[in-house]
């Protein structure tokens, strides 16, 4: 099957037909810098949906189809939404709007090859070690006057139809994708970024002192390229420095969501009640610019991936209030699979979803088009789903209520992984394309494994903010009372000091391996993790991690391979149960508690002032594969959380059983919330790999459903049927659909 990557990709004209000025390296105007913001990155204004948009849509991308022709193929298959690319020149698509009521997004709405840079450029780009000036520099105004003139253009003409959201480009990038491409140091970026260097540290003296460096300036400082610090990615820890180039990598993800932010405005200008951003959004890494703790400040909606826990990540940035998130649909790989996907995507919360229409509508032998047999299948869910069914949770004044669990959502832990997963590769590193990096980023497994964990025990989380927690945005305490450290290898002080006030006012933390040991730029602590006393740790290093020899979970090297032999560093590993001990080294001191496993202790728990710190000393990454969280592992770390979840003052809100009295596996609830209302979604929670959607192709089944929440008026919103003012009850479930109830919060 086709995908959109594939489609744009094989149709991206070349750079010479773009006709853009070329890279001005000899540009001289440092006055142009001065207008560069160096500052915190505000968020942009928050837009709400029209009002017209009650309801969740299916919005089809315009190839191999055409609304304007086959508008009664849209009708029998029930879509009523479709796409404009760029806008200039597309008037009939605008009336064909407002006649037929369709809403449209606008793509490539600031053109295409600037943004993301067509293929020829990006084949001259990656695959290199050394430091390279961007093609149309993000740092260069004639870069950013081109894509407002393209946006002034094409916003111009679709402004007058039924507009959902205008995306500025697809699959957008520093580079191509999340490939590892050294940009940009073109002189205006490489001004900018003293600037910005300039006003994070204060004085040199400072950056110095955090980097290790002897700088007389900030005008000396020059980036590098990841190959000139990745020798000391081979010590211990505690030698890391991988300053120069953390910093200079969290500059360039913060120069992307600045011009970002600026084209978001600036589109407001032109339309103000539509949402700006983009579509194609890639998984958190290292490259790329995907550090999405600035790119929800950035734009107002946005169409990521479906890795690594991305629609959790800006559900929880964007949750109140609310903003449009929408993800690809693809048909056509099982009925069942093509059904459950789009009530998956209502029930978390898409308001809407891309329709990559591959094979959607093909052409006769007399040159017409057909509805596939496949989609007129799936036209009473395409026509449920965008129903009345879906209006509580698309309402943007609903929220996703959850428990009071945060997971940690620390960017720079997230370069410091792809740098231990790097490891494995040497000298090859340039060529961890993203097609290797999406199936194989060790931090993207270990966070879609703790979402996993929660909701498979039954509650619903937030992803917390680094950048929130470091600018001093959010009273933890107040809003939390469990917080979950993934594999934060990376902490500042600030962050620490947060943490630490979190605990002592009655907070649980709870961190798996690797805490703290770094600075937020890369560079390793001598004295071990900046919360090792707060833990009742200490660490020894020269015992190793995993099995001595290793510290890559995911070894790239041997993608080609099953994903349990992809995890080499864990033959050998110490084990606790059947979970992974990660640091051998690392003992309880006196005052803490912690279990033993062949000579590493784990569990290690400790009671500080009203609040606990609980340090597992294991990683979670396996029970992100299916087949392991089916499984003994699964079991055990569902056990060992669940405990200390329960010790915490938790407990679910929402708990589904089987007719027999078990626990209905793999069930996810969420509850939604409006004012005193609430609807409950109920759906199956394979995950989307392959191994796993075996679940979704069982028989129906009658499930009980016990709230533990006060209930008046439940109703079911598909049947219609009145379950009365009751907190347990008894209904069918098909797992490959979802079950919505709505209730008034009673007395």
């Amino acid at each position: 099957m086709l995908t959109r990557r594939d489609f744009l990709q094989r149709t991206a004209l070349t750079t010479a037909a773009l006709a853009l000025p070329g890279c001005a390296e000899t540009v001289d105007s440092h006055s142009v810098v001065e207008d560069h913001p160096v500052g915190a990155l505000e968020r942009v204004p928050v837009v709400r949906q029209r009002p017209e948009w009650t309801r969740f849509v299916i919005l089809v991308w315009q190839w191999q189809n055409d609304v304007r022709v086959d508008g009664a193929l849209y009708d029998r298959a029930g879509l009523r939404g479709f796409h404009i690319d760029r806008g200039v020149g597309e008037e009939e698509y605008v009336r064909l709007s407002l006649a037929r009521g369709f809403p449209y997004y606008v793509d490539h709405a600031a053109g295409k090859g600037i943004l993301y840079l067509y293929k020829d450029v990006q084949a001259s780009i990656t695959g290199k070690p050394a430091l390279q000036i961007r093609p149309h520099s993000l740092a260069d105004p004639q870069t950013i006057s081109i894509l407002k003139r393209r946006l002034r253009d094409d916003v111009g003409t679709t402004r007058h139809g039924l507009v959902y959201a205008y995306a500025f480009d697809d699959e957008i990038s520093l580079g191509a994708f999340n490939d590892p491409v050294e940009v940009d140091v073109h002189p205006l970026s490489v001004a900018w970024y003293r600037r910005w260097l300039a006003h994070r540290y204060g004085n040199i003296g400072a950056l110095n002192t955090a980097w290790g460096t002897a700088w007389t300036s900030f005008e000396e400082v020059e980036p590098v390229s990841f190959d000139q610090v990745r020798e000391t990615a081979r010590a211990p820890f505690a030698a890391w420095n991988l300053s120069r180039w953390m910093e200079w990598r969290h500059f360039m993800d913060y120069q992307f969501a600045q011009v970002l932010a600026d084209l978001t405005r600036y589109t407001n200008t032109l339309d103000p009640g539509i949402p700006a951003g983009f579509v194609g959004g890639q998984q958190p890494s290292a490259y790329g610019g995907y550090d999405y703790a600035l790119l929800s400040r950035a734009v107002q909606w946005m169409e990521p991936s479906d890795l690594g826990g991305m629609n959790e990540i800006l559900r929880s940035f964007w949750n109140r209030p609310r903003c449009v998130q929408v993800q690809t649909y693809q048909a056509g790989r099982s009925y069942r699979r093509d059904v459950w996907t789009l009530w998956y995507r209502l029930a978390h919360g898409n308001q809407a979803t891309i329709a990559w229409p591959e094979g959607w509508m093909p052409e006769t032998s007399r040159g017409a088009r057909e509805l596939a047999p496949g989609i007129a299948r799936l036209a009473p869910t395409f026509r449920e789903v965008q129903g009345r069914a879906g209006e509580f949770i698309v309402n943007p004044d609903s929220y996703l209520e959850t428990d009071a669990i945060g997971l940690y959502y620390s960017h720079p832990s997230i370069r410091a992984g792809w740098v231990m997963d790097s490891v494995a590769h040497g000298a090859t590193w340039p060529k961890r394309v993203t097609s290797i990096d999406d199936g194989n980023l060790s931090s993207a497994y270990l966070r879609l494994a703790w979402c996993q964990i929660l909701e498979d025990l039954g509650y619903q989380y937030d992803f917390v903010s680094y950048l929130d927690v470091t600018e001093g945005r959010i009273a933890l305490a107040d809003r939390f009372r469990v917080i979950v450290l993934p594999q934060t290898i990376c902490l500042s002080e600030r962050e620490a000091e947060a943490l630490r006030r979190f605990v002592t006012d009655g907070g649980i933390l709870i961190a798996d391996a690797l805490c703290g040991l770094l600075t937020e730029a890369g560079r390793g602590r001598p004295q071990g993790g900046i919360l090792d006393d707060l833990f009742g740790i200490r660490r020894d290093e020269s015992h190793g991690y995993l099995n001595a020899r290793g510290i890559t979970e995911v070894n790239a090297e041997h993608f080609a391979r099953p994903f349990p032999e992809r995890l080499r560093a864990y033959e050998g590993a110490l084990r606790y149960r059947s979970m992974i001990v990660y640091e051998r080294g690392t003992r309880a001191v006196p005052g803490a508690m912690g279990d033993a496993a062949d000579g590493a202790d784990v569990l290690v728990r400790r009671d500080v002032g009203q609040g606990r710190t609980h340090y597992l000393n294991l990683t979670p990454l396996a029970y992100s594969y299916f087949p392991f969280r089916s499984g003994g592992v699964g079991g055990a770390w569902r056990e060992v959380v669940g405990r200390t979840l329960a010790e915490a003052g938790l407990r679910p809100r929402v708990e589904i059983h089987r007719r027999s009295g078990e626990h209905a596996p793999w069930m996810e609830s969420l509850l939604w919330r409006n004012a005193n209302r609430y609807c409950l979604a109920i759906v199956k929670n394979p995950g989307e790999a392959a191994e796993s959607m075996s679940v979704i192709e069982q028989e129906p089944e009658e499930i009980t459903v016990k709230l533990q929440l006060p209930v008046r008026g439940i109703r079911n919103v598909r049947t219609g049927a009145m379950l009365g003012d009751v907190s347990v009850f008894t209904d069918h479930f098909t797992p490959w659909e979802a079950n919505l109830y709505e209730f008034t919060l009673g007395g």
